[in-house]
């Protein structure tokens, strides 16, 4: 170990250290300058040993350790492994196992960072038989009494046998439009999958994400849901994790809906402490013996099934919970469970402390845990907050995953003077650490109520000067209500939460208020940000600009308004967006920039405005690598889809669903334009999920799985979920027209859609 630059400068003679002191210690100085490089050598020197090993060596040594190995570079994707790491390690496992499941398996997870299932679709014949080998179970009927096969069927996990397709299953060679509309399963596999040389990929692009000791949304008469805002949701089975060739994929190693019938089956895999699911009534684990699983929907005048003497049934599909009418009601009951989702956006518990480093809960003026006997509600620590003077710095926590009722509107609003930084964010408290040592993550708060944030100026400045105005960040919350802007100029933040589109749910999951605005904005001159956050519409006005970053902005259908002026008309505020899904029509004041995103917005057919995407000023701003409709009224436009207006419907986006709540809400669909699937400025995909970089974990399995596939065999990839889920219209009623306009499916004539009664055709 080197010597530090007190210990080096002890070693000059008193006289030097004396007279370097008279002179201001600039020989100190030097010495402390050259510690300093010594350090940086001899750190050198330590990782030159390190650098010889794959999974100790810096990054810029891996291509050369690859080098060796012959191995070639593909894309860099974040959520599989840091440069490449794990592939050159397993590089020699690769090649040992060449030609094997196994190996295609693991070479597939370890380039895509997605859970890989690899299927031989030749076993799935029906032929045939030798009688020198007679293969069990190979009947050529499906056996309609078998539950459990029908619900894997036409999955990764089908057991049941096919005749022989003789279409291939790799993609098929054709030309290329520029742009492509073609849609994007023909570019990851053929129209054939069961043939003796076909192998089919499955890549899954749900991830789970755990829940834990949440409170159960009690719906009084014994009845809960596992959801904090009380709809239904699929809960989802928790992997464990793996090690690398420690065998096949199976069921239980991929995040998947937990159906009935095997909820029912292998009831204590799912349930249990250590399981995906457990109910916790007053503080003791439930035990497996009671429960059991049930159908729970809804029945004629709203009732749910019976459930057996003695018995607390759960529905794993629609997320419920019901006791039998002879057991004893909790005074508490709480749950863990998982949810399925395929990014880290909006609220979760997932890890942001990267982007949370500002936030230092020890040199906060201001630090409240939500909960605790000081602060037992978000009001009562917002009252505190409120009397501090301005220029105060404050921290909020928001524990765990508890869920509160909140109104802090009127007196009750946040005050956020000039200079002031207040911060509300879930944490988790560090168990044994000390009364501010949190950390951010295994938490994700759910608030039911509106917020107002009252913004309030700073004393006049010399010179005319204003005061910085006050700041606002909110992080890993979920929020059904609204968010309020008011009085004068403010630094509003929105990171890593969700304001419910619709402003709440109902019990099916339908939003209760479509088109509502989830966040106004009356104050003057506001500066709002939101990243990697879902919202419902934003009206925004007083000259405000909108920062809109890998977020979903959802109007509930893409007749409705996204983003506009506050009677969500007029264009009063400005935007910046990128990477992100817009769906609604937009009307900003000035669209400083949009970048690699999409506007799924439509015109009704008597819509006064002039165009879906309709901007004040054009002379300003750019709109780059986005689809927007043709006739849109924008800034100059760069390398935006559609072209042209006839080539408009053919390079639509596709969803697999547009519905808040659904596991694969805003996921592009198998039947994507490829245009759309590779249209971002770097290749990828536009819309919310750039980030996760899909696009380049496919190309990567592409370029990586004919490597390892026994000679003559081919494959396809097929992506797990890929297929749109139809929407649902209510039934025609006789006369009269409906209640409000709920989720649309985007459907040319959907402004129509829910119009009916005599004389509907006249309007």
């Amino acid at each position: 170990m080197s010597l530090n630059a007190a210990q080096l400068f002890a070693l000059l003679p008193a006289v030097y250290r004396t007279r370097d002191a008279e002179n201001g210690d600039p020989l100190q100085a030097l010495f402390a300058v050259l510690a300093a490089q010594s350090d940086i050598v001899e750190g050198n020197i330590k990782q030159l040993y390190d650098d010889q090993f794959i999974e100790t060596c810096a990054s810029w040594v891996i291509p050369y350790i690859g080098d060796l190995l012959g191995y070639n570079s593909i894309y860099e994707i974040a959520s599989a492994s840091s440069d490449s790491r794990a592939e050159v390690g397993n590089t020699i496992g690769y090649r040992r196992r060449k030609g094997t499941l196994l190996a295609l398996e693991q070479v597939s997870l370890d380039v895509s960072g997605r859970d890989v299932v690899a299927v031989e679709e030749f076993k799935r014949l029906i032929t045939t038989e030798s009688m020198r080998h007679v293969r069990a179970r190979h009947v050529s009927t499906v056996n309609l009494r078998d539950i459990g096969a029908l619900d894997r069927f036409n999955t990764a996990f089908d057991t049941e046998n096919r005749t022989i397709d003789v279409r291939r299953i790799a993609p098929r060679f054709r030309a290329r439009l520029d742009p492509d509309p073609a849609p994007l399963d023909i570019t990851l596999h053929g129209p054939g999958r069961f043939n003796i040389p076909d192998v089919s990929i499955y890549l899954w692009r749900w991830k789970s994400w755990p829940v834990i000791n949440a409170p159960a949304f009690s719906l009084g008469a014994g009845r809960y849901m596992f959801s904090p805002f009380g709809q239904n949701i699929p809960l989802f089975s928790h992997p464990p994790s793996r090690s690398s060739f420690s065998g096949l994929t199976t069921r239980m190693d991929v995040p998947e809906p937990i159906r009935r019938h095997e909820f029912s089956k292998k009831l204590t895999t799912f349930y249990g402490p250590s399981a995906s699911l457990v109910l916790i009534a007053d503080g003791i684990p439930v035990p497996a013996s009671q429960v059991c699983c049930a159908n729970l929907s809804d029945r004629p005048g709203g009732l749910w099934c019976t459930v057996p003497s003695g018995h607390i049934a759960i529905d794993p599909e629609l997320g419920r919970i019901k006791f039998a009418s002879d057991v004893r009601l909790p005074h508490s009951l709480r749950v863990n469970y998982s949810y399925g989702f395929p990014a880290e956006i909006a609220g979760g518990p997932y890890d942001r402390s990267a982007h949370l480093a500002q936030l230092n809960p020890a040199q906060a003026n201001f630090f409240a845990v939500i909960g605790s006997p000081a602060f037992p509600t978000l009001e009562s620590a917002v009252s505190q907050w409120n009397q501090l003077a301005a220029g105060s710095s404050g921290i909020i926590i928001l524990p765990d995953f508890e869920r509160y009722r909140i109104e802090l509107t009127g007196p009750n609003a946040i005050r956020l003077p000039a200079k002031s930084n207040l911060s509300i964010a879930a944490a988790a408290p560090l168990r044994g650490g000390g009364p501010r040592d949190v950390v951010w993550n295994n938490s994700c708060v759910a608030l039911s109520g509106n917020i107002e944030v009252a913004a309030v100026p700073g004393p006049a400045l010399p010179e005319g000067e204003t005061a910085q105005p006050g700041q606002l960040l909110i992080s890993g919350v979920w929020i059904a209500g609204q968010l309020l802007i008011t009085g004068e100029t403010a630094t509003i933040q929105v990171a890593d939460s969700t304001f419910v589109p619709g402003l709440s749910l109902n019990r099916n999951g339908e939003p209760t208020s479509p088109g509502d605005p989830s966040i106004i904005v009356t104050a003057t001159g506001v500066a709002l940000t939101l990243i990697r956050a879902i919202s419902g519409p934003i009206a925004a006005g007083g000259g405000a600009t909108a920062h809109i970053c890998s977020c979903v902005i959802d109007a509930t259908s893409p007749y409705c308004v996204a983003y506009a002026g506050l009677d969500l008309v007029s264009a009063e505020a400005d935007l910046h967006v990128e990477n992100s899904t817009i769906i609604g029509k937009v009307r900003p004041r000035t669209m400083l920039l949009a970048s690699n995103t999409i506007f799924h917005a439509h015109r009704a057919r008597r819509d006064p405005w002039q165009a879906a995407v309709w901007a004040a000023r054009r002379q300003v701003g750019c709109v780059r690598f986005c689809f927007l409709p043709f006739d849109s009224i924008t800034p100059r436009r760069y390398n935006c889809l559609p072209a042209d207006a006839a080539g408009e419907p053919a390079l639509e986006p596709s969803f697999i669903t547009l519905r808040y709540g659904h596991p694969s809400y805003a996921l592009l669909s198998g039947d994507v334009p490829i245009a759309i699937w590779n249209g971002a400025d770097n290749g990828s995909q536009m819309g919310v999920y750039q980030q996760i970089q899909e696009t380049e974990a496919v190309r990567n399995v592409q370029l990586r799985s004919p490597e390892f596939l026994p000679v003559s065999l081919e494959s396809g990839i097929f992506l797990h979920p890929s297929r749109p889920i139809p929407e649902l219209r209510p039934a025609p009623v006789a006369y009269g027209l409906p209640p409000r306009r709920c989720h649309g499916s985007g459907a040319d004539d959907e402004e129509d859609a829910f119009l009916f009664g005599i004389g509907v055709d006249l309007l």
